[in-house]
């Protein structure tokens, strides 16, 4: 995946609307939560945005000079040329080998490829991504590192050289979305007096090269080398066989393995080309290459000077790897946004599903909690019975107006039990009225003329008793009547006691305070019947058991012994 080529932006924006989207239709949590975690969102798709906006101006700045001089080395050539030419990053250590090989330009066009120079490991995977953005998609092809036998004056200098070079192409091949081919080219200096006219032996192919029967298929081109040489260069060539095979030697033993070999933290190299080639100039002798001629054959490389000759591009080698394939970044960009396009619908649904399952959960309990009051609890069941109607309002309202999203998505479960709650809610039934008043006939309870209950008179006022503890929430107001017949202050006086014995037994056997009850002594004031009768003035020889609302709030004091009760 291209670094730059890809739409960074326009995939954090896009993610951004994903996750606000689904905060604001389906998140299960509360609103300052949510609120907390879209401002988050924002700020975090912002800072992103800047970052990746900065990285692409300065990773443009940094090759900028590079493209404008392979535009200038393509101008007199077809327009699609950059396409359908292979193009190779050509790397090296600054200083020698690529200044021999490229002299003073930037860019080498030739039949096989374009060659690109570039000598900063640093910024080697922005000029990879830059030249694929200016191939329409089609990344370089593959990266040719040219190394001489006098480059590395030490063994650290070398295993650093490399490390660097290996971090410097993997990330390249990251930036692009691909592994870079790798082209392994050595040159072998000899002090000649002219130029050497010597080709490239090496091994290019497809597939990643195995650097054992690498070696000894250069080891049969070199013999052949040597062998075919007319009897005047059959020494001269001779020698430049056998220079190349301890270069190749030298190079399987020092410079391959570290590229080639996984080790920890770091990807092996994709090699695919590898090659040497001798041209004429100055021998270092005590470089690592001279030092492994020295220990290893009887050759002595002089260090006098000669002429230099220009270092040829190894153009041989290039022709065996495989060109790349155009990769571009918008259907990489449009599967990503498809896949987080994916992974948003899965929590979409996961949090309707969690809140459908708390939706059938709460309705269900507060069913159960209204059927689990007996009746005798009304105000506990009419509370009970409210949490269930708002379940039932809200069902209404989403079978009317439409589900919401946080529980659509096809997962919505509250459709059945809409008919199972109205069900519940029209088989309330309120409780039956207490009985206002229970009448007493004073001659159960008392003897005639007398105040004091008499034996047996608890039998009549069991149900009285009852009615009572049915009813704790009540006061009691016990009121005595009597007939005409005696005088009537006396009546009254008799009426009133006969109330306050009648309250003394109800307040022992209920337990409750005698400050409940609330007497009235009435006497022959409210007859029910005609007093000229016996059975007109048996009628009116009562005591009547009236149970009213608690006014305590209303009365301050509430009742006291003998005082009107509250209507």
């Amino acid at each position: 995946m291209s670094v730059s080529a890809y739409p960074w932006r326009s995939v954090f924006v896009w993610i951004a609307l994903l996750a606000l989207t689904w905060l604001a239709l389906f998140s299960p949590f509360t609103a300052g939560w949510n609120g907390s975690c879209a401002a988050l969102v924002l700020l975090a798709v912002s800072a992103s945005i800047v970052i990746a906006t900065r990285r692409m101006w300065a990773r443009r700045a940094s090759t900028q000079h590079v493209l404008r001089s392979i535009d200038a080395a393509l101008a007199s050539l077809p327009a699609d040329i950059k396409r359908n030419t292979p193009l190779v990053l050509t790397v090296g250590e600054p200083g020698s080998v690529l200044s021999r090989v490229f002299d003073k330009n930037a860019v080498i066009v030739t039949d096989a490829a374009i060659w690109v120079r570039h000598d900063d490991p640093s910024k080697l995977m922005h000029l990879a991504d830059a030249l694929k953005r200016w191939r329409g998609g089609q990344g370089p092809d593959a990266v040719a590192w040219l190394m001489t036998s006098d480059d590395p004056a030490s063994a650290v200098t070398l295993q650093a050289t490399l490390k660097r070079w290996r971090v410097a192409i993997n990330e390249a091949g990251r930036a692009v979305g691909y592994r870079l081919p790798v082209c392994i080219a050595l040159y072998a200096t000899e002090t000649r007096d002219r130029s050497l006219d010597c080709p490239w032996f090496g091994v290019s192919a497809s597939v990643q090269l195995d650097p054992h029967s690498t070696a000894e298929q250069l080891s049969v081109l070199l013999g052949a080398f040597a062998e075919r040489a007319v009897p005047e260069d059959r020494r001269p060539r001779a020698l430049t066989a056998i220079q190349l095979d301890a270069l190749a030697r030298w190079a399987f033993e020092a410079v391959l393995p570290p590229l080639v070999e996984t080790q920890r933290g770091m990807q092996a190299l994709t090699l695919n080309a590898f090659g040497v080639t001798a041209v004429a100039g100055p021998v270092v002798p005590d470089s690592l290459y001279g030092q492994f001629v020295a220990t290893t054959t009887a050759l002595d490389l002089p260090a006098a000077a000669g002429i230099t000759q220009r270092y040829p591009l190894p153009i041989p080698l290039i022709r065996g790897i495989a060109p790349q394939p155009v990769r571009r970044a918008l259907p990489v960009a449009l599967a990503h946004a498809f896949v987080w396009f994916a992974v948003w619908f899965c929590a979409a649904a996961a949090a309707s599903a969690w809140q459908n399952r708390a939706l059938v959960s709460g309705v269900l309990a507060h069913m159960a909690r209204y059927e689990a009051i007996p009746p005798a609890q009304d105000a506990a069941r009419v509370d009970a019975l409210a949490a269930v109607k708002r379940d039932r309002d809200d069902l209404e309202q989403y079978a009317s107006a439409g589900v919401p999203p946080r529980l659509g998505l096809g997962l919505y479960r509250g459709a059945p039990l809409l008919p199972v709650v109205n069900r519940l809610i029209a088989g309330y039934q309120p409780p039956a009225p207490a009985p206002s008043t229970i009448e007493l006939d004073s001659m159960s309870l008392f003897d005639s003329g007398s105040p004091k209950l008499k034996s047996g008179s608890n039998r009549a006022l069991i149900g009285a008793l009852e009615m009572i503890k049915a009813h704790p929430d009540k006061r009691i107001l016990i009121a005595g009547h009597t007939d005409s017949v005696g005088s009537r202050g006396g009546n009254l006086a008799l009426s009133e006691a006969r109330a306050s014995a009648v309250r003394d037994w109800l307040a022992d056997a209920s337990g409750l305070s005698v400050t409940r009850f609330a007497i009235q002594g009435y006497g022959d004031t409210r007859p029910k019947a005609s007093n000229d009768g016996e059975a007109g003035r048996a009628a009116n020889r009562r005591v009547e058991i009236t149970l009213v609302p608690d006014c305590r709030a209303d009365r301050g004091d509430g009742f006291t012994h003998g005082q009107p009760a509250c209507s």
